[in-house]
């Protein structure tokens, strides 16, 4: 995970996200089967393209980058809207986030409280976690303490970053990062930032 900043948020979301949270609210209430979809006050296309930029076109999640050509570009709920007690988040700006096909398939819709988002006040990647370059795996931290080991757990958990094909590509990465043109190449063109930074 990489870290980033969140922006402000839009002022058309300010207006309306409680609304259309209570909106949503009340159509589970009524139904439970009800499907979700994106309510038209809530600009999609635009509040998707500033969580886009907020992470470089990168996955909040995993860092996986160029999403729309390697991914579709979808929006993750970090609290999920399925459940009861986060239908009213479920179009607030601090909890969507950019992310690949493959974090919404491995997280879908578990949740905990120890899940950490690299928008978090003062997260940082080593806090939490380590490389190994041999296996293209992220661990938790040994040096860490035992609050951050066990969110770092649960992190790689929930979210599948250490399933074969992120290890496989992260080594991929870290490879064709090591022979960039250090003249053009920057670390915002490769995959997986947190893994190459210190390599």
């Amino acid at each position: 995970m990489y870290p980033f900043l969140r922006p402000v948020c839009p002022d058309y979301l300010t207006e309306c996200w409680e609304a259309l949270g209570l909106r949503y609210e009340a159509a589970k209430q009524k139904d439970p089967k009800y499907k979700f979809v994106w309510f038209a006050d809530f600009q999609y296309d635009q509040t998707r393209e500033l969580l886009l930029a907020m992470t470089n076109n990168h996955c909040a999640f995993c860092d996986g980058g160029d999403l729309g050509a390697m991914s579709r570009e979808t929006l993750e709920h970090f609290r999920p809207k399925s459940r009861p007690e986060f239908h009213r988040l479920a179009y607030q700006w601090e909890n969507l986030y950019p992310c690949c096909d493959r974090c919404q398939s491995e997280k879908l819709e578990k949740y905990d409280d120890a899940l950490l988002i690299a928008d978090e006040a003062g997260y940082a990647f080593e806090d939490y976690f380590i490389a190994d370059y041999l296996t293209g795996e992220i661990l938790p931290n040994p040096l860490a303490s035992s609050v951050n080991q066990y969110r770092a757990e649960k992190t790689i958990e929930l979210y599948g970053l250490n399933v074969d094909v992120r290890t496989t590509i992260r080594k991929k990465e870290l490879k064709r990062y090591l022979q960039r043109d250090l003249d053009t190449d920057i670390l915002d063109d490769f995959s997986y930032r947190y893994f190459l930074i210190d390599a």
